[in-house]
Formats: structure tokens, sequence, C-alpha cells
């Protein structure tokens, strides 16, 4: 009996559990190749830096005009506001960790196109790209 009850009750879970949504977030990885690209149309484009502000202060890829530490939008999600939606957004931090984090946040906040530069402003560096 009680192996038909253990049964019975792990066939509920398995079709319970089943229907819950994914919440898998879609972005996709870019290369250095594929940020100076991109940074060429920049107009395509929204580049946003998820360091913190001294971060940004001490160097930042050109072109990233946006500032939004991971930290703060985490649980302040005002600064949204002044992004487009619509628009393809390329996120960027020190190594490439922070905005795979930040991605999540973004996707939550409705925005369908993108894109996490691999290795973050570090990998641009050690591959011989410019810093302001």
């Amino acid at each position: 009996m009680k192996k038909v009850l253990v049964f019975v009750l792990l066939s509920i879970s398995v079709i319970t559990f089943s229907g819950c949504s994914n919440d898998k977030v879609e972005y996709t990885n870019i290369s250095n190749e594929e940020l100076v690209v991109m940074l060429e149309n920049k107009s395509d484009y929204q580049f946003v830096d998820v360091r913190t502000y001294l971060e940004y202060q001490e160097m930042k890829i050109s072109g990233f005009d946006y500032i939004m530490d991971v930290y703060i939008i985490e649980n302040d999600r005002s600064s949204f506001s002044q992004l487009d939606k619509d628009k393809p957004i390329v996120l960027m931090c020190n190594s490439g960790n922070r905005s795979v984090d930040a991605t999540a946040i973004f996707y939550k906040e409705g925005f369908t196109e993108i894109y996490n530069l691999t290795d973050g402003i570090q990998g641009w560096i050690n591959d011989g790209y410019e810093t302001e």
C-alpha cells in the first residue's frame, strides 16, 4: 500500500511541476569582434555597463553610455524608464558574470533582444582594445 501511495504522490508531483513555466532567460553571448561591429552601428543598440559607478569612472568602453549598477537595479528598477524595451540591448561588466546576472533582470523588465559581452571589459583589454 505504501508503494502505491508513494507512486501516486510522485505521479501527481511530476504532472504538477511539468506545467510550471520555464524561467530560462534568452540572451546571446557576443565576442569582442561582434561588439566592434555593433558599436559601428551604435544607433541600432543600447549599450549598458552594469558595473558600479566607480568602476565605470576608472575605465569604460566608448559607446557604453548607460550605467546601471546591477546591484542597484536588482531592487530599484526606476532607471529602466530611460531605455527602449523594443531596441536591442548590449550588457557588459568586468568579466561577463554580473552582466549574465543582469540579463535576467532586463528580461523580467520586458527586454527581448539581449546581448552579453562574454568576457566583459577585462576580455576587451586582454584582446588589445582601448578603453577610455
